[in-house]
């Protein structure tokens, strides 16, 4: 069970991606005191996991009961989007606009909680797990993995007034190799899971 949590619990931190949350902490840690960014990093990631664990304990009832939506098809969808965005990490890097947000808790929230954190990627897995092995695994493993970003935020914070960025954007290529190659694993699962089932109802 342990072992499904953390490899569950890896899929989840690839997903959320904390390195623009740790370049994001790196900016405003020139501008703002520390127990403001502390709070802000609290803030941010809580809010993060509570949308995260609305998403993994409904998840199951938005896709079956009002959708109708085959975990399958899901699988496919949510294969295609992280390609997608995995291709364009790696394509580009880490591109990062700083906006004067003069109130840092609202920043905590948007956009940071979501959709830095509680992103469409992010979503799409927590579902995915919940349907497919249980809320409790795909809550434990979020947990995890929103802990794990909220350490490295507050490591960056703690130790360095700035982000190497040349460093950050090769992360984040790197990163966005795994995050395609993720993506066109579930893709290929979803297909080959549908693909099993109409060879089967057809025999």
């Amino acid at each position: 069970m342990w072992e499904q949590i953390l490899s569950a619990a890896l899929l989840m931190l690839i997903m959320i991606d904390p390195t623009d949350k740790i370049l994001l902490v790196g900016l405003l840690r020139e501008d703002y005191h520390i127990r403001d960014l502390f709070r802000f990093i609290l803030r941010a990631n809580v809010l993060g996991f509570l949308i995260l664990a609305a998403f993994a304990l409904a998840g199951q009832i938005i896709l079956q009961d009002i959708f109708h939506i085959d975990v399958d098809a899901l699988r496919i969808a949510g294969g295609i989007i992280l390609f997608k965005i995995g291709a364009e990490a790696l394509e580009g890097g880490i591109a990062f606009t700083r906006q004067e947000e003069k109130d840092l808790m609202s920043l905590a929230t948007v956009p940071v909680a979501m959709p830095l954190i509680a992103g469409p990627a992010a979503i799409t897995t927590v579902i995915t797990l919940a349907v497919k092995d249980g809320p409790f695994l795909a809550l434990s493993a979020t947990f995890l993995a929103v802990l794990a970003v909220a350490v490295s935020m507050l490591i960056t914070l703690r130790l360095t007034k700035s982000v190497n960025k040349k460093l950050l954007s090769t992360t984040v290529r790197l990163m966005g190799l795994f995050i395609m190659a993720i993506g066109a694993q579930m893709a290929v699962e979803g297909f080959a899971s549908i693909f099993a089932r109409v060879v089967h109802c057809a025999a």
